[in-house]
């Protein structure tokens, strides 16, 4: 009964004041839509105060009567929309915890909330589609009056089912954009949440299942949101969907009661197969990183890696860090790249070591420095993302800016290849220019690759994102490898062949390990081509969903010509130095790309939490350092860069020191065998 007379309250305060804002009666209004509800205000979405604001739009005078009574009609039908829902929640709630008078008041209310917005259902599904959802609320009711939970259980659901696909206040195509790209992001995360839980086939941390339970309720409340349009699109790709978020969701309240732990590797298999549907389900406006939602998201991060701090979980504050860094850095980062790269610059830097003498999140969460301090770098980034949201939400950038940062894109990352190629294809010289040809061959089917792989962010760019940087780390490691491998033959080879030759001595030994070199030449070229070329190629699809194919192909075109450029003059001056110069040349050359190669592979493993961050103090580097010269102030990546420095300096005198030693062997070999003939002759 309270329920009942409340939500009569509530019905007649709305259509009052929507038919006193149509009047242009500001003030009847304004008293009338006091007596309202707002949406509870989650970590996903806040309480809506647009109606008021339209009203004292009205009353200035800068929105007609029909503009502003539609603005309340829309805020106030989507508000008690979602409140029915919520109301359905409570119903299913109180079954479980066997609460009838909580049923019961839910079950009013939920009527209550459907006469508000019944109209607007007819309007869009017609009359039939209105009798049948009210023959299933009055069931609802009736079975609440009795206690019946077998009977309202199943008029839940049958009500869901009416309401499924129905929005009072239909998505524009910026709102569908946002909500898909929500639904994307929350369930990318629900995996990442539910490997933090459990440890060796047990719920190992229980706030991780709650978190992974909050992420999937956002993604399906976008998906319900979003039903009109995927039912349309691919009704048999959404059954999926919803069967596998159906699947989760019990594999969740599975883990939660400690009843049943679903392996971590297959509850990924399921969540990959439904982002895979969604990028081949998806309108391709929607596949764009558009809207807020990406910002929304970090400002939820960034307020609990406050709230961590202030707790002095550190720990925890850095995995919050990393998460939020890849929010930016596969959502709103891929697109401000073609408007402001500068802007990319300096939101990396805070979220990193710091930018332009200002702290960085991650030196201070490693560094352990107070909240206060945590949250006046929070108060720099805030400043930084909301000029990259206006900047994001201001338009498509101008061609020339795209072609632009395209060609600076593709020039940047095309730099350590063509050094890599130029220092490696310099040395090869004489016996040993045989190896220049499988290098070029690696380079060549690294091309391939990168197209091939451009032609899969482009149609699997919604569940591919979610692994971009991991796959960048895999490559980089991969490429490290082969350029060691490389260099220690080429230092063997170039200054120890004789030794290796009076050592050996067969011609056969020698071919066959020359194949194995030249497979070994090969997969330098692919590797190193092929990791700027992954690392582009995630970059510019973002840019071709703002501006097109052919815009960013004329940058990529540039950038391809300045990069050859770079080539052709690196290379004839190689083609000017003497043999000795050439070598000295070459090894300073190798050693710069390796040193870089490292530091940034060490800056891609701590950004996906494959390293641990532990910053040097009082070291203040340059972002340009980092972006050119893959340096950075922590430990793991100078000591591992030092490393990689001492490797091909000492490679070099430990060569030198053999190439020596074989000298004065043969001196005195050659000295012995004076001697022997001297005394055979005598």
């Amino acid at each position: 009964a309270r329920a009942e007379i409340w939500g009569g309250l509530l019905e007649a305060g709305t259509f009052v004041a929507i038919s006193s804002t149509e009047s242009g009666d500001v003030a009847a209004a304004q008293s009338w839509l006091l007596l309202r509800e707002y949406r509870p205000a989650t970590r996903f979405s806040s309480a809506s105060a647009q109606a008021t604001l339209e009203l004292k739009s009205l009353a200035q005078g800068l929105v007609s009567p029909e503009d502003a009574a539609g603005a309340l009609r829309a805020d106030l039908y989507d508000t008690y929309q979602a409140l029915l829902l919520i109301e359905l929640n409570e119903i299913e709630g109180g079954l479980e915890n066997d609460l009838p008078l909580r049923q019961a008041e839910a079950s009013g209310l939920a009527l209550a909330y459907w006469r508000i917005i019944a109209d607007s259902y007819e309007a869009q599904l017609g009359p039939d589609a209105r009798a049948g959802a009210e023959a299933s609320l009055a069931t609802l009711i009736e079975a609440a009056r009795r206690g019946d939970a077998a009977g309202l259980g199943a008029a839940v659901g049958d009500v869901r089912n009416h309401l499924r696909g129905f929005r009072a206040v239909p998505l524009t195509v910026e709102e569908q954009t946002r909500r898909a790209n929500q639904m994307v992001r929350f369930l990318a995360l629900v995996p990442v949440e539910y490997g933090r839980a459990i440890r060796n086939g047990e719920v190992a941390i229980d706030i991780e299942i709650q978190e992974a339970i909050t992420f999937l309720n956002g993604a399906q409340a976008a998906l319900e949101d979003l039903w009109p349009q995927l039912t349309e699109a691919d009704p048999d790709a959404l059954a999926e969907i919803s069967t596998i978020f159906a699947e989760l969701k019990a594999d969740l309240d599975a883990a939660n009661r400690r009843e049943a732990v679903a392996d971590p590797a297959e509850f990924q298999a399921s969540t990959d197969r439904a982002l895979l549907l969604m990028s081949e389900t998806f309108p391709e406006e929607w596949l764009s990183s558009g809207g807020d939602s990406d910002f929304v998201e970090l400002d939820r991060l960034l307020d609990e890696i406050e709230a961590a701090v202030a707790d002095g979980q550190y720990g925890k504050a850095e995995q919050l860090r990393l998460e939020a860094y890849a929010v930016f850095d596969f959502g709103p980062e891929l697109r401000l790249l073609g408007f402001r790269p500068e802007l990319v610059a300096r939101i990396d830097g805070l979220f990193w070591h710091g930018y332009d003498g200002e702290s960085g999140l991650a030196s201070a969460i490693a560094k352990r420095h107070s909240p206060e301090e945590i949250a006046a770098i929070r108060v720099t980034l805030d400043a930084s993302l909301e000029e990259a949201r206006v900047t994001l939400n201001a338009g498509p950038p101008p061609a020339g800016a795209v072609i632009f940062n395209s060609a600076v894109i593709v020039f940047r990352e095309g730099l350590e290849a063509v050094l890599i190629f130029a220092a490696l294809m310099a040395s090869m010289i004489g016996a040993y220019s045989v190896y220049r040809r499988p290098l070029v061959i690696g380079g060549l089917l690294a091309f391939v690759a990168t197209a091939l792989t451009w032609v899969a962010f482009h149609f699997l760019l919604g569940s591919l994102k979610v692994y971009g940087e991991k796959l960048e780390a895999v490559v980089s490691l991969i490429a490290i490898g082969v350029l060691l491998l490389v260099l220690n033959w080429f230092f063997h080879n170039t200054y120890w062949s004789r030794w290796i030759q009076n050592m050996h001595g067969k011609k056969r030994s020698i071919m066959g390990m020359a194949a194995g070199q030249s497979i070994s030449f090969i997969l330098l070229g692919f590797s190193s081509v092929y990791r700027e070329g992954f690392e582009t190629t995630l970059f510019l699809q973002a840019l071709v969903l703002d501006a097109g194919t052919l815009t960013v192909m004329q940058g990529v075109a540039l950038g391809l010509i300045a990069t050859a450029a770079v080539g052709v003059l690196v290379f004839a001056l190689h083609a000017k130095l003497p043999h000795k110069k050439l070598l000295i040349v070459t090894g300073v050359m190798i050693a710069v790309v390796l040193v870089t190669m490292v530091g940034n592979t060490v800056h891609i493993f701590q950004a996906v939490g494959w390293m641990p961050i532990t910053p040097v103090e009082q070291l203040n580097v340059p972002y340009w350092v980092g972006t050119w010269l893959g340096i950075f102030p922590t430990w793991e990546g100078l000591i591992l860069q030092f490393v990689a420095g001492v490797f091909v300096i000492g490679s070099y005198f430990v060569a030198e020191h053999l190439k020596q030693r074989e000298r004065r062997q043969r001196m005195v070999a050659s000295r012995a065998a004076s001697e022997a003939s001297t005394t055979l002759a005598d």
